[in-house]
């Protein structure tokens, strides 16, 4: 189980990027508001502009929402920090090793549930070839 001195520094490390994560969907954000589709349409001079002005405006939304599924990430890992399961997987109750935490902080399975999980959940969204 990790010990206290490392809960506190994944729980700084989670807390900045909570921190750098809402900057950056404040900033898309804005910058989606001045590429609205209406804004970039009157800009727009040809079905290529249009078509361009839709993809923009469609990537700033698929960064918005990367970002906020980031941050429920790290809430539900304070959350875990907080009620002293932060570092059990959720799957088989074994210890997440402290290095996988570290290299992921927002970790919630070991290596092998995770893996099991990834080839059992798979959605439309996880992209593919």
């Amino acid at each position: 189980m990790i010990d206290q001195g490392q809960a506190l520094e994944l729980k700084t490390r989670l807390r900045d990027r909570a921190e750098q994560l809402r900057d950056e969907v404040q900033r898309t954000r804005a910058r989606s508001l001045e590429e609205s589709p209406g804004n970039v349409a009157e800009r727009a001079r040809d079905a290529e502009d249009d078509s361009f002005a839709t993809l923009v405006v469609d990537t700033n939304l698929t960064e918005i929402e990367r970002d906020v599924d980031e941050l429920r990430m790290i809430d539900s890992a304070l959350q875990r920090i907080n009620a002293g399961t932060y570092g059990t997987c959720v799957d088989c109750g074994r210890e997440i090793p402290i290095k996988r935490l570290q290299a992921e902080p927002t970790a919630e399975r070991d290596v092998e549930c995770q893996e099991l999980y990834e080839k059992t959940h798979a959605s439309a969204r996880t992209p593919s070839l």
